[in-house]
């Protein structure tokens, strides 16, 4: 007689491997999925931060090269905040939604921060929001750069010299979708005299270190703010990657 065999996985079997694939999915899949997530927000943060670049380029050009204090980014004497930092949103972006002084409804109304997670709310009250075809919010407070204006009653000589003041940009590179989290998707960076976008200001004389400080300002700031204060300078160092 001729016998046959029949090779092949018992139902058992299969239920068992079935089961350990779904473990490892689940295990493995939410960790992919962060970090695909996490590398996306950095990618619109580099694409925001590349169009600042440009914009600021352009009135640099447009303004002779004067510094920050000659441009329209200077809040000087009874300028408002809507033709500082409003006309130059306003003439260098292409705005979806202009909420000029009010903070929403292009921002989240709460940011969290890494460490708590613990909502708080937020206000750029002394800047002008919008958002911008990009998706991403942005609001940006206009420098005040005082040059020698305050003098000494005694002695008439001055008493504050340069005082610089840098322009302030909150962004949230994807609007108010989530996770509305400091670090993540909210970050806080500074444009300084010479139109450099950094939390640092590189042409600071008494600066030693610029990747120094910045490090420092991380590690004393960016998990424990709600706009992600110290989170930029880390990824500039980083090359623009997530390490923390």
């Amino acid at each position: 007689m001729n016998k046959k065999f029949f090779w092949g996985f018992t139902l058992a079997e299969i239920l068992i491997a079935v089961a350990i694939v779904g473990i490892i999915a689940a295990l493995t899949i939410p960790g992919v999925v962060s970090n695909y997530n996490q590398k996306a927000l950095i990618t619109q943060l580099q694409k925001n931060y590349i169009e600042l670049q440009e914009a600021l380029l352009i009135l640099k050009t447009e303004n002779y090269h004067r510094g920050l204090d000659g441009s329209i980014l200077n809040k000087k004497g009874s300028k408002t905040v809507a033709n500082t930092a409003g006309r130059f949103l306003r003439e260098y972006y292409k705005i979806l939604d202009d909420c000029g002084s009010d903070t929403q409804p292009c921002f989240a109304d709460k940011y969290a921060d890494i460490n708590s997670l613990t909502d708080t709310d937020f206000s750029c009250a002394d800047g002008y929001s919008v958002t911008v075809a990009s998706g991403a919010a942005i609001c940006i407070i206009p420098a005040e750069i005082t040059d020698d204006d305050v003098v000494d009653p005694n002695t008439g000589a001055p008493t504050l010299k340069d005082i610089d003041n840098p322009a302030v940009v909150y962004i949230d590179v994807n609007g108010t979708e989530g996770p509305n989290i400091g670090g993540r998707d909210m970050f806080t960076y500074s444009i300084w005299q010479d139109f450099s976008i950094d939390e640092i200001n590189p042409a600071d004389p008494e600066l030693d270190d610029l990747e120094e400080a910045r490090e420092t300002l991380f590690t004393n700031n960016c998990r424990t703010s709600n706009v992600g204060r110290g989170c930029f300078g880390k990824i500039l160092n980083d090359n623009w990657k997530l390490n923390y």
